[in-house]
């Protein structure tokens, strides 16, 4: 049928414009021919501009048409490593699809891995464009939702070769160990782990569990106590290092076991160290020095050490370790001018009657004492409600109000805008505005002032008043806390797993800021990339994109890694582990009944190999799908058409030719 996507007149338009044409040539205009040759030479030149016209209007032909599709059989062979160890090893699934090629479109494509089989995957992928499914497999199934419901879902019928041994086997496996895979530092962490023998009655082993450099950190005994054994083991593992972490379990082996690679499993555990270390320098011993060390170390998220600033001014004297904050007691002083030891840290400046006032005020903190005598004050807290840089309970402001008073030296405060008073000095009852405590964050690094000493009369106070020095540890707690929270962050920061499977590929990003901390992606990021253990090391560079910077980087072996991107002066650092995911070595009994259970669930069948010729003829059963649908032909794409406007007017020219009118 003819279709014309214009109105009805546009046609009646196009047989005008021929009438015309004919009528203008033969009508109207002088030739010597007769009656009939103008009519004959009229009607074939009307047929011929109509017909052009005609094809200006773009019209197309619809035709129904039926397609015969063959049924489509995807025949997906186990290449996982329970088959490929198996006896079965060599068998494929040519002779099947010879038998049924040229009846059936035959699809040929592989599964499972040497860690891992899904069945379902095969299952899945091939749902509503296949018209039967044949497995060559064991049928152990190890990854992957369930495969019995998938074929369910696909609504096709799945045939299977049974490969594999079903036969039980002397052997002992772990086959799944269950542990936190975050932990904190010094905390104890539970490892369970699963074992099962088969055929082993009677025997005895042990599981240990050890650390990356093979020191066993816990072991436990096992008694075999039935041919069908399964049973699961609690080992406690000490983190006693931050970072991630990489431990080992083992099943020592027993005689006639079928193998012993499912006999360790190896698993990481991210220790994180949460506190925060605070350098506690002093000048010279005091009480308060011993109560500051307790109040800070009351949180089990700090760690205070003290450092005397004799020892610190030695040219061999270095800080051990990563510190987040320094509190200064009586610093800088007389006998140790200088705090060059504490740059670059927060800091908490306990001035004293030890502290050398003119120095002090020489490192421009935002507050200045200036002092005429040497006398000194004894002054009590006075809490003030405008201080915002952090929270202070009132039950707590007016517990510190109560508390006994500190010694301070006596002078004049000149405090900076920028710095705030959280505690007021009070001499008698009168409120100076002298800060008593106060802090700011607009400095490089945050600081904060204790102005007065006599922090372990305090501490005293509490224990007399509440029997705990809850009060005075929360006080500090917080003090602490607002002091070493740095305010800058890097301006490189590299995003990345802590843990990869073994054999997919590693995805990392990046983010680049500059130093109004936008993101951006003009300059070149690298990365440096080596095991924990040494080796060599691999440079890779990131590629720009829309959000920042991306890498992929190969499939790597099992182990720790150590990674450094570095873009100039910027760089940061890390590690990530790859872990090994072997379940295949698990369970090497073939399940069968896995497979008789996807036939009868979707209406195939099962046979074993060499028996194929049962699966061919049933699958040659198989009813073509026919598709019926309408095509459109565009009458510009047929050649004939354009043949015949030719043949119109050469007919048309040879008779003109004829009768002497050309």
């Amino acid at each position: 049928m003819m279709e014309i996507h214009y109105p009805w007149y546009a046609v009646a338009a196009c047989l005008l414009v021929g009438v015309l044409y004919a009528f203008l040539l033969y009508g109207v205009g002088k030739t010597t021919l007769g009656r009939g040759m103008r009519w004959l030479l009229a009607v074939l030149r009307t047929l011929a501009v109509t017909a052009i016209a005609l094809l200006l209007l773009e019209p197309t032909m619809r035709r129904r048409v039926v397609e015969r599709q063959p049924p489509r059989v995807v025949l997906a062979q186990d290449v996982s490593a329970s088959v490929v160890g198996s006896a079965d090893s060599a068998y494929t699934l040519d002779a099947l699809a010879a038998r049924i090629e040229g009846r059936c479109e035959v699809v040929r494509e592989a599964f499972g891995t040497a860690t891992s089989t899904n069945i379902g995957e095969v299952l899945s992928a091939h749902r509503g464009d296949a018209d039967a499914i044949v497995l060559a497999t064991d049928g152990i199934h190890n990854q992957g939702p369930s495969p019995t419901l998938l074929a369910t879902q696909a609504g096709i019928p799945v045939f299977a070769v049974a490969l594999g041994d079903t036969s039980v086997r002397c052997d002992a496996a772990l086959t799944e160990v269950r542990c936190n895979r975050i932990a904190m530092l010094g905390s104890s962490l539970q490892v369970e782990a699963t074992v099962l023998a088969t055929l082993l009655e009677g025997k005895q082993a042990q599981l240990t569990l050890c650390d990356s450099a093979g020191r066993v950190l816990s072991r436990q005994p096992l008694q075999y106590g039935s041919n069908r054994y399964a049973q699961s083991v609690n080992l406690t593992l000490e983190t006693e290092r931050a970072g991630l972490q990489r431990f080992v379990l083992n099943l020592s082996a027993t005689e006639g076991e079928l193998t012993l690679e499912n006999n360790r499993a190896v698993f990481y555990v991210d220790v994180i160290d949460t506190r925060r270390r605070v350098v506690i320098f002093a000048n010279a011993p005091h009480p308060d020095v011993a109560a500051l060390r307790a109040s800070i170390g009351s949180n089990r998220g700090y760690e205070a050490v003290v450092v005397m600033a004799d020892e610190a001014e030695r040219p061999t004297w270095h800080l051990d370790g990563d510190y987040s904050m320094a509190v200064l007691h009586n610093l800088p002083s007389e006998q140790h001018p200088s705090v060059r030891f504490a740059d670059g840290l927060p800091t908490l400046f306990v001035v004293g009657l030890q502290t050398s006032l003119p120095r002090f005020n020489a490192l421009h903190t935002g507050l200045e004492i200036e002092a005429r005598t040497r006398r000194t004050n004894e002054v009590t807290a006075s809490h003030r409600a405008d201080f915002s840089l952090f929270s202070l309970d009132e039950d707590d402001a007016t517990a510190i109000e109560a508390l006994p008073p500190l010694s301070a030296p006596f002078g004049e405060a000149r405090v900076a805008p920028e710095v705030q008073t959280l505690l007021a000095a009070r001499v008698g009852n009168i409120v100076s505005s002298q800060p008593l405590l106060a802090a700011t964050s607009q400095s490089e690094h945050r600081q904060a002032f204790v102005w007065g000493e006599g922090w372990w009369r305090w501490r005293l106070a509490d224990y007399a008043a509440h029997q705990s020095h809850e009060l005075t540890d929360r006080l500090m707690d917080r003090l602490v806390g607002f002091t070493a929270m740095q305010a800058g962050r890097n301006r490189l920061h590299v995003e990345a797993e802590r843990t990869y499977a073994e054999g997919t590929p590693i995805a990392l990003r990046a983010v680049l800021y500059n130093e109004s901390y936008e993101v951006v992606n003009d300059r070149e990021v690298n990365l440096e990339l080596r095991t924990t253990a040494g080796g060599e090391v691999q440079e890779y560079a990131f590629h720009r994109d829309a959000s920042g910077y991306a890498l992929s980087l190969p499939a790597l072996p099992e182990g720790l890694y150590r990674y450094r991107a570095h873009s100039g002066d910027l760089q940061a650092e890390g590690t990530f582990a790859v872990e090994a995911i072997n379940l295949e070595q698990r369970n090497l009994q073939a399940d069968h009944a896995l497979l008789r259970t996807l036939a009868a669930t979707s209406g195939g069948l099962v046979a074993g190999p060499g028996a194929e010729a049962t699966i061919a003829d049933a699958l040659l059963q198989l009813k073509p799908t026919l598709h019926e649908h309408t095509r459109h032909t565009d009458w510009l794409h047929w050649p004939w058409l354009l043949a015949l406007v030719v043949v119109l007017l050469g007919a048309e020219w040879a008779v003109r030719k004829y009768h002497g009118e050309v």
